[in-house]
């Protein structure tokens, strides 16, 4: 009787080890998951196509520019 016992209590430590790790896990999987940066509008450049962020981008005008060379270009 006494081994029947032990194995329950046994199984039962394990069952709850295993229900503790879970949970550790699925805390650490959400406070990852909030510290992903949020996404940005993209812009795409007015000389040669590059999408980029749009607070990377150099404006003239309404028009969106990947580098000071193409924004040059742009505005003649």
């Amino acid at each position: 009787m006494s081994r029947i016992l032990f194995f329950v209590l046994l199984a039962l430590l394990a069952y709850v080890g295993w229900q503790w790790m879970q949970r550790a896990a699925r805390r650490q999987t959400k406070a990852r998951d909030d510290a992903k940066p949020l996404p940005q509008a993209m812009v795409s450049c007015a000389a040669c196509g590059l999408h980029l962020p749009r607070q990377e981008a150099l404006v003239l005008g309404d028009r969106y520019f990947c580098c000071e060379e193409h924004r040059r270009r742009g505005s003649s």
